[in-house]
């Protein structure tokens, strides 16, 4: 089963109230609640802020993911560029939006967005090594 979709982003605010504001308007523009795991300072960009999120999804079939999953994702951002791995009968797919590469986010303060499916538990993401 689908349970969650994983996001991680980078945002321009300042402060956590402020990436909440924005999550929120994310979550509104996606018609989901998003619930927020971590908020930190990107340590390569200071000015922006890295949160990890997940919105619920909820389905059981590998199909009918990809596709909610797709509909969830252009709602906030497009293009995206989208990675598929199966592995047996698992299938995981990830993809990515950057203001970098032409991306337009729905939501302002929005710079750069994954998002990461996986069946079975939601899966944490490998911490990031920072610089000493």
């Amino acid at each position: 089963m689908f349970e969650v979709i994983n996001w991680r982003g980078h945002l321009r605010v300042n402060k956590q109230a402020g990436a909440e504001r924005v999550i929120a308007r994310m979550g509104a523009a996606l018609g989901e609640p998003f619930t927020l795991l971590s908020y930190q300072r990107y340590w390569k960009l200071p000015d922006l802020a890295e949160v990890r999120l997940t919105s619920p999804l909820g389905v059981q079939e590998p199909p009918e993911a990809v596709f909610r999953t797709m509909l969830a994702a252009q709602r906030i951002a497009s293009p995206w560029s989208v990675t598929c791995h199966m592995v047996g009968d698992r299938l995981d797919f990830e993809g990515i939006a950057a203001k970098t590469v032409s991306a337009h986010f729905t939501v302002p303060g929005v710079e750069w967005l994954l998002f990461s499916v996986t069946a079975g538990e939601p899966t944490p993401w490998p911490e990031q090594e920072q610089p000493a």
